[in-house]
């Protein structure tokens, strides 16, 4: 262990000069119907987007993400709908203050963003771990939560049922903080590339584009110890596993058939955890269907909402 502490005390200078500062963009390049806003959350600056009219649908991405995974969402969505996506704390061009990122900071930012954007209750539509927000805030804050769409939602035991290369590699050295640490902080492009990768069934949607714009938020100065945190407390959302049977609300699970980090088997367990709930598999799709396979899954999304 002393060995490994010389080694930070080595590297650290030369990682923390590879981060760079953090700066909110009045545009996005990438998809001209973002249209950049903050709001001041617990004195944090928390960036979203908001379009439409109508009920609103809270947008959430999922670890070490952005909101810019729900960019063929908004259009469609908000047509029928008011459609908020935000960069969570810690994540995208929010801020990254260096506190505990445990799941009861997440979900408590959660709903402060929610009181701040003047949201009583709404649809909730979460990733992976912004699937792990929702149902979080369907357990402890009911009447807050309208109906859920879980996308590949983690579950509360997410450690043991990760299954791909990369983040099973995170899990394995998790106890061992400052490799776990050195181990985020040493990322580079081409294995961010290989990240995103495991994320989708057809390789050719990680185009140089869509790797540069999650890179650059990789590098943002404190995006390493956000990941670290949140990875570090991640099991401490096993405290809610036995309260999944206490959703009620209407819930929809959207599943890629290919998903390599959570296989559908996850989702089909979650699902028979909460009463009534439906559960849909998308045929060529990953981890982030909604961003793979946009059409299956907005229409999925409408049929649901219609639903009523």
């Amino acid at each position: 262990m002393v060995r490994l502490r010389w080694i930070v005390s080595v590297l650290m200078p030369f990682l923390w000069r590879r981060s760079i500062p953090l700066v909110r963009p009045t545009r996005i390049d990438w998809n001209p119907s973002f249209s950049p806003q903050t709001i001041q959350i617990n004195g944090h600056t928390i960036f979203y987007t908001v379009r439409g009219e109508g009920k609103p649908l809270l947008l959430i991405h999922g670890y070490g993400a952005g909101m810019w995974v729900w960019e063929k969402q908004i259009d469609v969505l908000s047509r029928s709908y008011r459609v908020y996506a935000l960069d969570l704390i810690g994540h995208g061009f929010s801020d990254r203050p260096k506190i505990p990122y445990t799941p009861e900071t997440y979900i408590h930012f959660f709903r402060d963003f929610m009181d701040g954007v003047e949201i009583e209750k709404a649809v909730l539509i979460g990733n992976s771990m912004g699937g792990g927000i929702a149902w979080a805030m369907a357990i402890l804050y009911p009447e807050r939560v309208d109906r859920l769409i879980l996308i590949d939602c983690v579950p509360p035991d997410v450690l043991q049922q990760v299954k791909n290369e990369s983040f099973r590699a995170l899990a394995v050295i998790n106890d061992i903080p400052i490799l776990a640490y050195l181990a985020i902080a040493a990322r580079g492009r081409h294995s961010l590339k290989w990240v995103l990768l495991e994320c989708v069934s057809d390789i050719k949607r990680i185009t140089p584009e869509v790797v540069n714009r999650q890179y650059q938020l990789s590098k943002i100065k404190g995006t390493t110890w956000v990941l670290y945190s949140t990875l570090r407390h991640a099991k401490e959302a096993l405290t809610l596993k036995d309260q999944l049977s206490m959703i009620r609300q209407p819930t929809l699970f959207i599943w890629g058939e290919k998903d390599l980090i959570f296989p559908p088997h996850v989702g089909e367990v979650l699902h028979q955890a909460v009463a009534g709930s439906k559960f849909l598999r998308v045929e060529g799709s990953g981890h982030i269907p909604m961003w793979e396979t946009p059409d299956e899954v907005n229409q999925a999304i409408l049929d649901f909402l219609k639903d009523e």
